[in-house]
């Protein structure tokens, strides 16, 4: 049983505030690994914080903002998980969202993740679809 997968991982450093995010190893292990660059951008200290959906022992998903860009962690337990995230903390305007998320195939493969941008508005909602012990993680940076 794996413990996660690697967006699960990355989602982690927005979900847990930590003022000294740090690897689990040697930083060179990282370089040109799909989502490190997440991990490098991710700040330290945040000027605002929501819980946007949560289930206690199932799953969370977490906005931090920081100046006038948002980050979101979803992370959920061993279970398979849809959910639908409204983008109404986000100020008007539109925003480039910058998306990991888990690859279908991470049930073989736990490292394997798919990156994706798109143009969003506060108007609309995300759909997570997380692995069993996955996860997602997203920069929202406004345009």
């Amino acid at each position: 049983l794996m413990m996660g997968t690697r967006c699960h991982s990355m989602a982690m450093y927005v979900v847990l505030e930590n003022y000294l995010g740090m690897v689990c190893d040697y930083p060179s292990a990282y370089e040109g690994q799909p989502g490190f660059e997440f991990i490098k951008m991710v700040p330290t200290v945040w000027d605002e914080t929501r819980v946007l959906d949560a289930q206690v022992g199932e799953y969370i998903v977490i906005a931090r903002r920081k100046n006038a860009d948002w980050y979101v962690g979803a992370i959920t337990n061993h279970e398979r998980r849809q959910l639908t995230v409204s983008l109404s903390f986000l100020g008007n305007g539109k925003y480039e969202a910058e998306f990991y998320k888990d690859a279908p195939d991470t049930g073989e493969n736990p490292n394997h993740l798919i990156k994706e941008t798109h143009q969003v508005e506060m108007a609309e909602s995300l759909s997570l679809s997380l692995a069993p012990g996955g996860g997602a993680a997203l920069i929202l940076k406004r345009k």
